[in-house]
C-alpha cells in the first residue's frame, strides 16, 4: 500500500481525534489487538434509495423481531480472520 498522508495526532479533552482533510463523513472503526486502529469510509444512503421490496422486507423483519419471532443466532466466528 502507498502512504498518501502521514501526521501525528493527539486526542482532545473529550477523547476525540481529528482526521485532517477527511473525504468522508462516516467511518467504520476497527481496533486491532496490536493497538492499530483501522478506518474504512462508509457511505450512507437515504431510505428512498432502497427499493420498495427491500423496505417491505425490512419492515417485516422488524415486526417479527418485536414479536419475538426470531431464529437462533448464526455462528459467524469462522469468518473472523478473513479479509
Amino acid at each position: 500500500m502507498k502512504v498518501i498522508k502521514e501526521y501525528d495526532a493527539k486526542l482532545d479533552n473529550k477523547k476525540r481525534l481529528t482526521i485532517r482533510g477527511a473525504k468522508y463523513d462516516h467511518y467504520k472503526v476497527r481496533e486491532l489487538s496490536d493497538g492499530k486502529i483501522e478506518l474504512s469510509p462508509q457511505v450512507l444512503i437515504e431510505a428512498d434509495h432502497l427499493s420498495e421490496n427491500t423496505l417491505k422486507m425490512i419492515e417485516k423483519s422488524v415486526a417479527n423481531l418485536k414479536k419475538g419471532k426470531v431464529s437462533e443466532p448464526i455462528e459467524l466466528s469462522k469468518f473472523e480472520n478473513e479479509e
